[in-house]
């Protein structure tokens, strides 16, 4: 994997975080209690003249949301929503979103649209590709999902990878809105461990090693800088290994306390 270190700037003033020249992460924060939190994200890719937006976010962080994204484009809002999938943290805010910005395209994480609720949306296919706003986008077939109907989302040319629901990360509060570059002391074992095993309930039944292989050949296949989570910190390309190794050991452990 090449590395692509784009820019990085601060989250607080700035509205959303640079990870390459076009690809930007608009950080929204859930917090679970005790000092630990889940992000709720989307992700902002600039197209050209046209803005594409990965995921809607959740219904809890609209107003933010609405406001940052106006402020990351200049007030000229999203032409294009492509949906990770369709429960509510994902999708909860396209009617408002529609309501503000118009009747922009919508992009569906499956090819029956219809059956998440979305009869007006483009259909996309696991394993196929789309041209959307002028940008080559791959929907990839998700080894780690909380729903069917779910895809991951490859922009070709920021060679991101926005996925869900897997690759997310139990943050604590100094961590909001920081990628894998800026965490102090890196990724912690236990926080991944901690993710996984209470959104991907199916991992206590997975065969590790088969999985592992599955998500290690995925980025064997494909130059990837940037994984962006839905609910994670974004993880560059160079600290793509070490969270692969700890989600392996969480997934381990997950199997192995099931069979306990």
């Amino acid at each position: 994997m090449s590395e692509d270190r784009g820019t990085v700037t601060a989250l607080g003033a700035d509205p959303e975080v640079a990870l390459t020249r076009d690809v930007s992460w608009i950080a929204e924060n859930y917090p679970l209690g005790g000092g630990r939190n889940v992000h709720v994200s989307v992700f902002l890719i600039r197209a050209e003249d046209q803005n594409i937006l990965i995921d809607s976010g959740s219904f809890y962080h609209r107003e933010s949301l609405v406001r940052r994204i106006s402020r990351a484009t200049a007030g000229e809002g999203i032409h294009s929503l492509v949906l990770s999938h369709s429960d509510y943290p994902h999708s909860g805010n396209i009617p408002a979103f529609r309501r503000r910005w118009g009747d922009f395209e919508i992009v569906a994480s499956s090819g029956e649209p219809e059956i998440q609720g979305l009869p007006y949306a483009r259909r996309s296919r696991i394993g196929g590709s789309l041209e959307v706003a002028g940008r080559e986008i791959d929907f990839l077939d998700p080894p780690l999902a909380d729903r069917s109907h779910t895809s991951w989302i490859y922009d070709r040319a920021s060679r991101v990878l926005f996925v869900a629901d897997g690759f997310g990360y139990h943050h604590a509060d100094d961590e909001i809105g920081l990628t894998s570059r800026q965490l102090p002391n890196g990724f912690r074992s236990e926080e991944i461990y901690t993710f996984h095993r209470d959104t991907l309930i199916w991992l206590r039944y997975a065969d590790p090693a088969v999985l592992m292989g599955v998500l290690r050949e995925m980025f064997a296949e494909r130059d990837v800088s940037w994984v962006a989570p839905i609910h994670g910190n974004p993880i560059a390309a160079e600290h793509l290994d070490d969270y692969l190794e700890r989600l392996e050991e969480g997934v381990r452990r997950i199997v192995r306390e099931q069979a306990i």
